[in-house]
């Protein structure tokens, strides 16, 4: 999740603590229970601004990579962050293969080879309504999703963009135009999902790869999405009570699974290596993805967002200094 959807959430203050503790799954005797979530390594992410979006993107590998400024930078395992590219201007979205990562600057995508950063191709998105002033990108095999954004502190809140590319051809596929919840995606081998606001209702969207859009209405929408165990899970704000829920969604034709109530301090959720977790403050929790139950806890102080990939790791900020901690589990 980036700070653009921590600030549209209400979160308490990172309670102090380093104390880690499991609540074991519940099950028979012959089923072994789940290893205790704990910190394998912390790496410094050195001093970031409040112009820093807190926006990370993981590689099959393991490689985090994320951006400051005109700089990409890659974090291999809990190896000090290395400078990958100088852009030479301000880059808005990372995303990365083994062998290949996608830079965004403006509405130029350009890929470029992890071996050597030689640039391999690009790709001009369509033109906004205005300037961009935020984007994301997932890849997955050989399909780039992306999003784009233009709201600033004038016009306020803006739906963004959405665009799908194959990366062995030139073409730039249009998935929506102006509806849909910047940041409020992820991607996996079953495609892109993410929630939009078109005509009067509200959706949760499914788009494959091959471009083929499955969608479900949902009024509980602008919600933090993850994708875990084949399914799709919405941190969301029920309405009219005002409780919090995680709901749980088939990945193949987004019907409902279950909603189990969550409390409304929790702000982000992330499908990672180690199962789906989900953050509050001062806490990181694993949840089954079967039930959404609570299967283990893990307390840290000063936490901001999750990484969602193969791995796992969350961003802690203090004194002015993000750190980037990889976890298991």
């Amino acid at each position: 999740m980036s700070v653009m959807n921590v600030l549209r959430r209400t979160a308490a203050p990172a309670a102090a603590g380093l104390a880690a503790t499991a609540l074991l799954a519940a099950g028979t005797p012959a089923q072994a229970a789940p290893a205790a979530l704990h910190v394998t390594g912390t790496v410094s992410l050195g001093a970031v601004n409040s112009k820093f979006t807190y926006q990370f993107s993981e590689a099959p590998n393991g490689t985090v990579y994320y951006v400051k400024g005109s700089v990409v930078y890659a974090v291999r395992g809990t190896k000090h962050p290395a400078a990958v590219l100088h852009a030479g201007k301000s880059v808005l979205a990372v995303a990365a293969t083994n062998k290949d990562f996608f830079v965004q600057i403006g509405r130029l995508i350009i890929e470029f080879k992890v071996s050597n950063t030689h640039r391999v191709r690009s790709w001009t998105l369509p033109k906004s309504p205005a300037a961009l002033t935020s984007a994301g990108l997932y890849v997955v095999g050989g399909t780039l999703w992306s999003w784009t954004d233009w709201a600033t502190d004038i016009s306020g809140f803006e739906f963004a963009n959405v665009s799908r590319i194959l990366t062995s051809s030139p073409a730039v596929h249009v998935v929506s135009k102006n509806v849909a919840f910047p940041a409020d995606m992820a991607a996996n081998s079953g495609g892109l999902y993410y929630e939009a606001t078109i005509g009067s209702k509200d959706y949760l969207i499914r788009v494959s790869p091959s471009g083929h859009v499955t969608k479900r209405t949902d009024k509980n929408i602008d919600a933090p999405l993850a994708l875990a165990g084949g399914r799709v899970f919405l941190l969301a704000f029920h309405q009219p009570s005002g409780k919090q829920f995680l709901d749980a969604f088939r990945g193949s034709n987004l019907h409902g699974v279950f909603s189990k109530q969550k409390s409304t301090q929790v702000y982000d959720i992330a499908g990672t290596g180690t199962g789906l977790l989900m953050l509050q403050p001062g806490k990181i929790s694993r949840l089954s993805t079967a039930t959404g139950a609570v299967t283990g806890t893990l307390s840290l102080a000063h936490l901001v967002t999750l990484v969602p990939g193969p791995s796992a790791a969350v961003v802690t900020f203090s004194g002015g200094v993000a750190h980037l901690l990889r976890l298991a589990g």
